[in-house]
């Protein structure tokens, strides 16, 4: 008798449990999801891939009426090589490049004084010069300007005037390098990617800078 009413429950619970697979999701249930699958239900990605592609320093996002686009530009992974243009003969620009990107380096001594921001008037002639090689040699292509700092300082601030200066001279190639706005973007480094010891005055000295980078492709 007592195995014939143990037969009976496993065969209801069976039943209710296929009852319940069968119940659509409702927005009740969405509302309780954890973060991720909440971000997964609106875009599909999780909290996490969200995560890793906003801490993603160097790869570019545009936003446009359906949402974020993600882009694959990524200077810091390509093996830049320093590279000779004819048209770019003032010692104080260096070059390197890729297959898929050229970018053009200035320290700050060239462009800004010291805890400054605004774009010295004698940084012109090698701003004319890189404004006038990308224009010659990359048409519409793609701009990305990267303000760098040394280490001194506050983190925050050191972030903070390498996106300023990133803008001033975003500003002067829209404005003077006739580099259409849309075709610029600004990424501001502050002391990551040191290209020289910060514990040297001349060290320091050569990671103060902005570099100019063009998709060649």
């Amino acid at each position: 008798m007592k195995k014939h009413l143990l037969s009976i429950v496993a065969v209801a619970a069976m039943l209710a449990s296929c009852n319940d697979l069968k119940k659509p999701e409702t927005k009740d249930q969405l509302s309780e999801a954890t973060s991720d699958t909440a971000v997964v239900a609106r875009t599909g990605q999780t909290a996490a891939d969200a995560t890793a592609d906003a801490g993603a320093k160097t790869a570019a996002a545009v936003t446009d009426a359906g949402g974020i686009v993600a882009d694959a530009w990524d200077v810091t992974k390509e093996k830049l090589a320093d590279v000779k243009l004819p048209e770019i003969n003032l010692p104080d620009i260096n070059v390197r490049g890729s297959e898929n990107y050229n970018v053009y380096g200035l320290e700050e001594k060239v462009l800004f004084d010291t805890d400054k921001a605004e774009v010295k008037s004698t940084a012109t002639k090698a701003l004319q010069q890189i404004s006038a090689s990308i224009a010659q040699r990359y048409g519409k292509n793609q701009v990305r300007i990267m303000g760098f700092a040394d280490s001194r300082g506050d983190k925050d601030y050191n972030r903070e005037l390498s996106e300023k200066r990133a803008e001033a001279v975003k500003n002067w190639f829209v404005q003077n390098g006739k580099v259409d706005a849309s075709r610029i973007s600004v990424e501001p480094m502050g002391e990551e990617q040191p290209v020289a010891s910060n514990a040297t005055p001349s060290g320091r000295q050569q990671n103060r800078r902005v570099e100019i980078a063009v998709r060649t492709k």
